[in-house]
């Protein structure tokens, strides 16, 4: 009869826990186990363009931060599942395009980018750390010449409340229209906030 009440007394409390845990959880907006809310964030970037073009190469120099180009981008995600997001980049890339391809030195250039993705992870979003990879395909408008891309990547997320999300992300951007500007390595870190109830 004690091992009984001592149980009993026990599932209650664990019950108790998880049903405050979860009303924490959707007060925040977020239940533990479902898909991610909508977020909204901005980040900062840097994109190498030199270092695609010395892979394989003996005599291949590791290009300074100084020498690559700075920007900013400002993105949505949104879960689909508790495992697959979709997210949307708008990316402002600071470049001399013209001083590469024109032969032209005009450094005042910007590109700005539209980039849709999918991004797969193996762990649920109220894991503290989530690795993921994403995939998609992106287009823009480079000093006046549209230009389009392929996105491949990984990246990590730092969930820090269930609603404010930290996210550092190295991509390979294979270009498909090369006269318009080449291949490149793409760094983003940034933060994203839940600004909704779902």
């Amino acid at each position: 009869m004690k091992l009984t009440f001592t149980l009993f007394i026990a599932i209650v409390c664990i019950a108790s826990s998880s049903i405050a845990q979860t009303q924490k959880s959707k007060k925040n907006g977020f239940v533990p186990g479902q898909k991610k809310p909508g977020l909204f964030g901005i980040a900062f970037t840097l994109t190498d363009f030199n270092a695609p073009k010395n892979f394989g190469k003996s005599n291949a120099t590791t290009l300074k931060i100084k020498d690559m180009a700075p920007g900013i981008s400002a993105f949505y995600f949104k879960g689909l599942t508790p495992f697959i997001d979709f997210s949307a980049k708008f990316n402002a890339v600071f470049f001399d395009y013209s001083a590469t391809f024109a032969k032209k030195t005009v450094k005042t250039e910007m590109g700005l980018e539209l980039e849709p993705t999918i991004n797969i992870r193996p762990l649920k979003d109220e894991n503290v750390w989530a690795p993921f990879l994403s995939a998609g395909i992106g287009g823009g408008v480079y000093s006046g010449r549209m230009g389009g891309y392929i996105p491949l990547g990984a990246g990590l997320q730092l969930n820090a409340s269930n609603t404010t999300y930290f996210f550092l992300q190295a991509q390979y951007k294979w270009s498909i229209t090369p006269k318009v500007f080449e291949d490149n390595l793409f760094y983003s870190i940034g933060f994203a906030q839940n600004i909704g109830t779902d």
